[in-house]
C-alpha cells in the first residue's frame, strides 16, 4: 500500500471515530458526544516535519493529527526523540528554517502553517502560550520580573495605562501563588527559585487569557514537592481562562492526573491515543505498554523487578521498512517488519486507537505488559538470609557539619553569616544495603556525599568507612586504599566521561592509576562492558556515540573497575527516559545482589526510591527529619514534611490520582544561611496551624530531636514534637 493510501485509510479511521477531549479525525460528522456542535480551538491534520542533516533527512514529526477542545488537556508522553517537542514548536511557529513542515494547523479554523513571523506574533501569547521546560530561556536575566510581565500584556493590549498593568501584573503573581507580588515585581529572575520562575512562565503565559497553553516538561527539573505547586497552578491557571492545554511530558504520573486524553509517540508518529483511563487500564500497543510497565510504583511495595523496553529508539534517518518498533517488540511477526500499521480504532473501545497489527489480538485476549515483556528473576542477593546486624558497616557518619562563609562587599569581602549546608546528619550503611537520601533540593545532600568523598577531616563529626576513620592523620597508602574502596556516580555521565576520549581509555584510566598490568587492564576491561550489558567490542567508540543510558552505564562500568565496596549514587538516573531508567535500575540492584556493594543514593524521584532502596533518610535544610525502613516511612510517615513529599509524589494511576488527598507545601525551603532556635519547618508546616498556641511556641522556640514512639518501630525515628 502506498503512503498516500495508508494515510488515508488512517483518515477514514480516525473520521468513524466519536471524539472525546483529543480527536484524531478531521472535520467531519461525528455521533453525539459531549463535543456535539463545538468547535475544536486547535486542529492539527497530517503534520509532518523533517530537517536536513548530515546523515540524511531526519522525519522528526509523521502524521501527527487531533483535535483540541476549550478546557480539555491533552497529554502527548513518549521517549526522547520521539517528536513532542517538535510538534509543540511547530504549532507556534517556533522551528528554525533548517525544519521542512507539511500538513494543516488550524487555530479557530484559521491556517497557521501560511502564516510569516510577524502573523505569528499576533497570536503567540495571547491566542496559544507556551510554558517552557527552563523558564530561563524564556526570562531575560537583566531585566525584572514587572518588566518581562508589563511586555507581555502590552505586546498584545497597546492601550493598556501603567496603572492597569501593574493591577494585572500583581493578579497574575497572586492567582500563581507568589508572595508579596506587589515586590516581587521588582525582583530579577536569579532572585526567584526555580519552582518560583516557573510559575511566573505560567502567569506570563496566561496573562492574555489564550485559548491554548502548551506546557513542554513543564515539571521535569523540580522538585516532587514544587512539581505539586506548579501542577496545581497550572490547573487554576486553567480553569480561570478556560483554556485547552496540551501537555507534554515522560512522567506517567503526572499525565494520570491531570490529563483528560493522551497520545503516545514514537519514531515521530502517534502509536495511541484514547482517555487517559482506557491508556492506563487497557493499552493496545507494546510500546505504550513497556512505557508503563517500566515506572517504579511509589503507591505499593515492590513485587518485583521494572520491566525495561530492550535496545534503543529506531534512528529518525533511516527508518525500517515495517514497524519502527518490530526490533524492539516481543510480539512482532513478520508483517511487522514488512508494513508499518496505521493508527486504526480499536473495536469496541470508542476513542481509543493504536497503530500495531496485533492489536486485536491484544485486546481479545486481554494481555498486559506482564504478559508481553518478559523480564528474568534477577540475582540472588549475596547477603540472602544474612540479618542486616551481622553484616559489616560500610558507612558510618555520626555528627556531620558543614558550613560555608557567607561574605559581602567589594575587593575586602567581610564574613555576614554562614550557610548551614549540613548540620549534624547521623547515617549508617551496611553492606549489600541502600540507603536512600531525599529532600528538596537545597537540603544539603549533595553537599553530604561531596563530604564523605572528600577523605578528610570533616569540619565537625566523624565518617569512618568499613571501620577507617576519616582525618587528616590517615596513611597516604590507606587513603589510596579507602578511594578505590569508594565511588561516585554523578546525575549527568559526561560528567565523568572524557569526551575525547574512547571508552577503552576512559575504563583503563582508574586500572592505570592502581598500576595494573597492559592484559590485566584488557581482561578487567572486558569483564565491565559484560557486566553492565554492553557490547565488549565498542569499546574504541567515544561517549557521544552512545545513548543517555549507554553512556550511565558506561560511568558505572568505570565505577566499579577498582572493586568498590561502597558507591555514592547522585541522582544517577533522573535525567534518563523512563523505559531506560528501568533497564539502569534493574542493572544496579543485580550488581548489588552480585556484588555485595552498599550504596548511598540521593534521588528525588521517590518512586524510584522506594523501588530500590532498603532504607531511607529525610532531610531538610542540612538535617535528617525522619529516618527507618523504607517500607516502614512509606507506609507510616511520621514527620509532616515526609508525609508532604509522598503524597505528592504522582501515581501513574488515573483513579488513584483522583481520589487521593493531596498535602501541598505552601512557599519555598527557606534559606539554610537562617538560624532557627526552633523547628525549621514550622513556617511551612501544614500541622502546625492547627496547634494551640501553647504547642506552636514550642515549634517555634524548641528543636526537636530524632525520636522514635513507642508504640512503632524503634528504628523509625523522626524530629518532630508531636508525631
Amino acid at each position: 500500500m502506498s503512503n498516500a493510501m495508508e494515510a488515508t485509510t488512517d483518515r477514514s479511521a480516525f473520521r468513524s471515530t466519536t471524539p472525546s477531549a483529543v480527536t484524531a479525525a478531521p472535520a467531519a460528522p461525528h455521533a453525539a458526544t459531549s463535543h456535539e456542535g463545538e468547535a475544536p480551538v486547535l486542529s492539527v491534520r497530517d503534520l509532518n516535519v523533517s530537517f536536513a542533516s548530515e546523515a540524511g533527512t531526519v522525519r522528526a514529526v509523521r502524521g501527527m493529527n487531533f483535535d483540541l477542545y476549550r478546557g480539555k488537556t491533552l497529554g502527548i508522553v513518549g521517549e526522547s526523540g520521539s517528536g513532542k517537542s517538535v510538534t509543540s514548536m511547530s504549532i507556534m511557529g517556533l522551528l528554525d528554517s533548517n525544519a521542512h513542515v507539511e500538513g494543516s494547523i488550524t487555530w479557530h479554523g484559521e491556517e497557521l502553517l501560511t502564516k510569516n513571523d510577524l502573523a505569528m506574533s499576533k497570536i503567540r501569547g495571547k491566542g496559544i502560550a507556551m510554558v517552557f521546560q527552563d523558564p530561563l530561556s524564556a526570562l531575560t536575566p537583566v531585566f525584572s520580573i514587572g518588566d518581562q510581565i508589563k511586555e507581555s500584556l502590552v505586546i498584545h493590549n497597546p492601550h493598556m495605562g501603567e496603572r492597569q498593568i501593574r493591577d494585572r501584573s500583581i493578579e497574575l503573581l497572586e492567582l500563581v501563588g507568589i508572595p508579596e507580588p506587589e515586590e516581587r515585581l521588582k525582583s530579577f529572575p536569579y532572585q526567584f527559585s526555580g519552582g518560583m520562575r516557573q510559575r511566573v512562565m505560567i502567569a506570563m503565559a496566561i496573562a492574555n487569557d489564550p485559548d491554548v497553553i502548551i506546557a513542554d516538561e513543564p515539571t521535569t527539573a523540580l522538585d516532587v514537592t514544587i512539581q505539586a505547586q506548579v501542577l496545581d497552578v497550572l490547573k487554576k491557571a486553567q480553569q480561570e481562562t478556560g483554556a485547552a492545554v496540551i501537555f507534554i511530558t515522560h512522567d506517567l504520573g503526572v499525565i494520570a492526573g491531570i490529563a483528560d486524553d493522551i497520545i503516545v509517540m514514537y519514531t515521530g508518529r502517534p502509536v495511541e491515543s484514547a482517555p487517559v483511563d482506557d491508556i492506563f487500564a487497557h493499552p493496545a500497543m507494546p510500546y505504550t505498554m513497556g512505557l508503563l510497565g517500566a515506572v517504579p510504583r511509589s503507591d505499593r511495595e515492590r513485587s518485583g523487578r521494572l520491566v525495561p523496553i530492550p535496545g534503543s529508539p529506531t534512528n529518525l534517518v533511516d527508518l525500517p521498512k515495517g514497524c519502527p518498533f518490530a526490533d524492539r517488540c516481543p510480539l512482532a511477526i513478520d508483517i511487522c517488519r514488512q508494513r508499518e500499521p496505521n493508527l486504526e480504532a480499536i473495536p469496541g473501545r470508542p476513542g481509543q486507537f493504536a497503530a500495531c497489527h496485533r492489536a486485536g489480538e491484544i485486546v481479545e485476549k486481554g494481555l498486559t505488559f506482564s504478559d508481553v515483556y518478559q523480564v528474568s528473576e534477577g540475582v540472588t542477593s549475596k547477603f540472602a538470609g544474612v540479618a542486616r546486624e551481622d553484616r559489616a558497616v560500610a558507612l558510618d557518619v555520626q555528627g556531620l557539619v558543614k558550613t560555608f562563609p557567607l561574605t559581602a562587599g567589594g575587593f575586602l569581602r567581610r564574613k555576614i553569616g554562614e550557610v548551614h549546608a549540613v548540620d549534624g546528619v547521623n547515617l549508617e550503611i551496611r553492606e549489600g544495603e541502600t540507603l536512600a537520601l531525599v529532600g528538596e533540593s537545597g537540603s544539603g545532600k549533595s553537599t553530604t556525599l561531596s563530604e564523605i568523598m572528600s577523605f578528610t577531616k570533616p569540619q565537625a563529626g566523624s565518617v569512618t568507612i568499613f571501620d577507617t576513620p576519616v582525618d587528616d592523620h590517615v596513611a597516604r597508602a590507606k587513603r589510596r586504599e579507602l578511594r578505590g574502596m569508594v565511588q561516585y556516580i554523578f546525575q549527568d555521565p559526561m560528567s565523568s566521561l572524557d569526551p575525547r576520549l574512547p571508552i577503552y581509555d576512559i575504563l583503563a584510566e582508574p586500572l592505570r592509576a592502581q598500576h595494573k598490568s597492559r592484559e590485566e587492564i584488557r581482561v578487567r576491561i572486558e569483564e565491565l562492558m559484560t557486566l553492565v550489558e554492553l557490547n565488549p567490542d565498542q569499546v574504541d567508540r567515544f561517549p557521544t556515540q552512545f545513548s543517555g543510558g549507554q553512556r550511565q552505564r558506561i560511568a558505572i562500568a568505570r565505577a566499579l573497575a577498582v572493586s568498590p565496596k561502597l558507591l555514592l549514587l547522585d541522582e544517577p538516573v533522573s535525567a534518563l527516559d523512563v523505559s531506560i531508567q528501568a533497564g539502569v535500575i534493574n542493572l544496579l540492584e543485580d550488581l548489588q545482589n552480585k556484588l555485595g556493594i552498599a550504596y548511598l543514593f540521593v534521588a528525588h524521584n521517590l518512586s524510584v526510591v522506594r523501588h530500590i532502596s532498603n532504607r531511607i533518610a529525610v532531610m531538610y535544610l542540612g538535617r535528617i527529619v525522619e529516618s527507618g525502613s523504607t517500607a516502614e516511612v512509606f507506609l507510616h510517615p511520621k514527620h509532616p514534611y515526609t508525609q508532604a513529599l509522598l503524597s505528592a509524589v504522582p501515581v501513574p494511576d488515573p483513579a488513584i490520582e483522583r481520589r487521593r488527598a493531596r498535602t501541598v507545601l505552601q512557599g519555598e525551603l527557606p534559606s539554610p544561611s537562617e538560624t532557627f532556635t526552633g523547628c525549621p519547618f514550622a513556617g511551612r508546616c501544614p500541622l502546625f496551624v492547627s496547634l494551640s498556641k501553647e504547642a506552636q511556641q514550642r515549634c517555634l522556640n524548641e528543636r526537636p530531636g530524632l525520636t522514635a514512639r513507642a508504640d512503632t518501630d524503634p528504628d523509625h525515628l523522626a524530629a518532630c514534637h508531636w508525631v
